[in-house]
């Protein structure tokens, strides 16, 4: 939700006293663990820090903004016996040091990109676009259903974004659109509590979509959806569209009979996602669209599900921290089964990121989207 800032100190208070001080949510946080469990970095120091600052008894300062920025996995919400949604108050502290001039100058570069270049990674948008020189043809810009690539996709994972494209083709018919000078959605504004330039980002976001003509919206990206789904309606920005993230448009074909045949022998592992997982609910989906490829075995993670362990790639802390975040992701890839080489997620954020750091770490694993194993399982394997 968007808060006030009456409604910040008021929640903040509230939080504090239902807060147990249990403690379950401290093993769990992937920032502690690559902070020594100091306690400033955790679910339980954000809360005072976010109470201190809103009261007036702290300082806003940049300091501050570092150390209340996290990973926003989500996965102390799930270890809450008290059921707090901290994300949505974490989020809410963000905006309020928005509001203070203090957005951290790592995520400043990232608004500033978003809001001039029409991306997070301070790119030329021709650059943005290149991903379509991967496809046999240049794809319609209008038509009923539209591949929205996002931009972690179509700039860090163009191969990704090529497979999507030619799979919902496949599966869809030949009216599949995309929008050769796509918008960034917004969503890192949003992440950086600066509401009022997301909303006007968001918006002209999805007036290009129905300038497509589009009434079925299929992304490969979470946190596009969270965004042009979600958070639109929460903010009250009625657009009438059907917004899929590709594993819940792919789950509805395989629900209604609809889903051809898929065949690869291969023994996989699969990360949730956290805006998948935890944000979108969509646990099952994803396996069972996995389950449905004949000759595919998947060998559970240590942490999954709703308990999945997180890569370290959201909430824009990778650009606060970027060496931390890639200890997290370090500490996921030690979750994978033992022979298991093969690491299949449906994130561009976190195949990005688990990918760095295989590289990173000489390993012989392989990290995929699910749409990158379903068109190797529709062709013919030598």
């Amino acid at each position: 939700m968007v808060y006030s800032r009456e409604e910040l100190l008021r929640d903040i208070s509230k939080f504090l006293e239902y807060c147990k001080q249990c403690g379950f949510c401290t093993p769990v946080c992937p920032v502690l663990k690559v902070s020594d469990y100091v306690e400033t970095y955790g679910p339980r120091g954000r809360l005072l820090q976010g109470r201190g600052v809103v009261e007036g008894g702290l300082r806003p300062r940049p300091e501050l903004s570092s150390r209340i920025y996290c990973t926003l996995c989500g996965f102390c919400e799930v270890k809450c016996i008290a059921a707090l949604k901290l994300t949505d108050l974490y989020l809410a502290v963000r905006h309020y040091l928005s509001d203070s001039g203090l957005i951290p100058e790592q995520v400043k570069q990232v608004s500033k990109a978003i809001l001039g270049l029409n991306n997070p990674y301070s790119v030329e948008p021709s650059i943005k676009a290149m991903w379509l020189d991967y496809l046999p043809e240049r794809p319609a810009e209008r038509g009923k259903v539209l591949y929205w690539a996002g931009c972690t996709s179509a700039i860090r994972n163009p191969e990704t974004a090529s497979n999507a494209y030619q799979l919902i083709k496949e599966l869809s018919g030949p009216e599949v659109a995309v929008i050769a000078e796509e918008p960034c959605c917004g969503w890192p504004l949003y992440l950086n509590g600066d509401v009022e330039s997301y909303k006007e980002q968001l918006t002209k976001a999805l007036n290009a979509i129905k300038k497509s003509g589009a009434e079925i919206v299929i992304t490969t990206c979470p946190a596009c959806t969270r965004s042009l789904r979600e958070k639109a309606k929460e903010l009250g920005i009625e657009h009438g569209l059907k917004i899929y993230h590709v594993v819940e448009y792919l789950h509805e074909l395989l629900k209604a009979g609809r889903l051809p045949k898929f065949e690869l022998e291969a023994v996989i592992t699969y990360h949730d996602p956290c805006d998948l997982g935890r944000h979108l609910g969509r646990v099952k989906e994803p396996r069972e669209v996995l389950n449905s490829i004949k000759g595919l075995k998947i060998v559970e993670m240590r942490g999954s599900g709703l308990e999945s362990n997180c890569c370290g790639g959201g909430g824009l802390y990778q650009v606060m921290h970027m060496d931390r975040a890639y200890r997290i992701a370090s500490l996921r890839l030690k979750d994978m089964p033992s022979n298991v080489r093969t690491l299949v997620t449906a994130c561009p954020s976190c195949e990005m990121t688990l990918r760095t750091e295989v590289a990173n770490e000489g390993l012989d694993v392989e990290v995929l989207d699910v749409v990158d194993l379903l068109m190797r399982a529709r062709r013919p394997q030598s």
